[in-house]
C-alpha cells in the first residue's frame, strides 16, 4: 500500500465522483480508477459501490476512510514537526554542573531568539571520557581535568555548611572551619576518587577524625545530615533540597576561598555553530566576561 493510493482514495471518497476527484488530483480518471482498484485488491475487499462515474462508500469503505483520515492527520503533524525542528537552530550544551544563574541566562537568550532550541545534557565528571566535541559549549566547575578547554569564569559558587537543626552550630549566624574540629563531616568523593574542595581545605588544616563519612551523592549526604549523622559542605547552586529539608540548617562560612569557580568553555571559533557563536557573545555580555 502506497501513500498516494490512500490519498487518492480519500479524495474520491470525499467527492464521490471519479471525474471531480481526478481533476482535484490533477491526474487522469483512468489512473485514479486503477489506483483505487489496486488498493482494493491489496486489501481484499471493495471500498466503493459504483454507479457510472459516481462512487459511494460502502461499510468497509467508511471504516477504512475513518482510519485513513486519522493516519493522514498524524502524518501531516509529523511532517510539520520535522520541518519546524529543522527551521529551529539547536544549541548544544554539555553540563557538568547545575546552575540557576546559567539557566536564567539561557532563558533570556531564548526569549531574544525564539527560534532557538536547546539540547542540555547533564554529564557526570566520572564519565568524562565521553566525546564532548559534539557540544557548542561546556559548563563545569573549576578542575584540573578541564585545563585544555579555553574557558572563562562566569561566577563563583560559595559553599554552605549544612548541619542538623539540633546541632549547637545551628544557632550561629555563620561558621568558621576552625569550629568544625569536633564535628563528624560528610564529604563528597567522586566516583573517580577525587574529593571536593572543602575536603582539601579541611585536610590542610589537619583536623580530620576517624569517623568522617564519604559519599559520591549530594542526595545521600543530605539524607545523612537530615537524620543527624553529621554535617557537610554544599555549594549554593545545589543547596535548594537542603533548604527545603526542615531538619537542616544552612550556615554561611566565614573562611575566604571556600567557593568553586563555575566556568564555561566554548568550541573553537571555526567549529562552533552560528547559534553557539551568538550565545557565546550573549553569555560574555550577560556575565561581564
Amino acid at each position: 500500500m502506497e501513500f498516494t493510493q490512500v490519498k487518492y482514495f480519500i479524495v474520491a471518497a470525499q467527492t464521490q465522483n471519479l471525474t471531480k476527484a481526478s481533476q482535484v488530483l490533477n491526474i487522469t480518471q483512468s489512473a485514479l480508477s486503477k489506483s483505487i482498484s489496486n488498493l482494493e485488491q491489496e486489501l481484499g475487499l471493495r471500498l466503493f459501490d459504483r454507479t457510472g462515474k459516481k462512487v459511494l462508500l460502502n461499510d468497509s469503505g467508511r471504516k477504512f476512510l475513518r482510519h485513513a483520515l486519522n493516519s493522514m492527520h498524524e502524518l501531516d503533524a509529523a511532517v510539520s514537526a520535522a520541518k519546524s525542528q529543522d527551521e529551529r537552530q539547536t544549541l548544544s550544551i554539555g553540563m557538568f554542573h547545575h546552575s540557576q544563574n546559567f539557566m536564567r541566562c539561557l532563558a533570556a537568550f531564548m526569549d531574544l531568539y525564539p527560534d532557538t532550541a536547546a539540547q542540555l545534557d547533564y554529564l557526570e565528571i566520572s564519565t568524562f571520557r565521553i566525546d564532548t566535541s559534539e557540544y557548542d559549549m561546556l559548563l563545569f566547575p573549576e578542575s584540573p581535568m578541564f585545563r585544555k578547554y579555553k574557558s572563562a569564569t562566569i561566577y563563583s559558587d560559595p559553599y554552605f555548611l549544612a548541619v542538623h537543626k539540633s546541632s549547637p552550630l545551628s544557632r550561629l549566624s555563620e561558621v568558621a572551619l576552625k569550629d568544625l574540629r569536633a564535628q563528624r563531616l560528610i564529604f563528597i568523593k567522586q566516583a573517580d576518587g577525587r574529593f571536593d574542595l572543602p575536603y582539601h581545605l579541611c585536610s590542610g588544616m589537619g583536623f580530620f577524625v576517624r569517623d568522617d563519612v564519604f559519599t559520591n551523592s549530594y542526595e545521600v549526604q543530605r539524607w545523612l545530615i537530615s537524620i543527624n549523622q553529621g554535617s557537610g559542605f554544599i555549594p549554593s547552586s545545589s543547596a535548594e533540597p537542603y533548604r527545603n529539608d526542615g531538619n537542616i540548617v544552612l550556615l554561611p562560612i566565614s573562611d575566604s576561598g571556600l567557593s568553586q569557580d563555575i566556568k564555561i568553555g566554548f568550541k573553537r571559533e571555526k567549529y562552533i555553530s552560528e547559534t553557539g557563536r551568538k550565545f557565546a557573545a550573549f553569555v560574555r555580555n550577560h556575565f561581564g566576561i
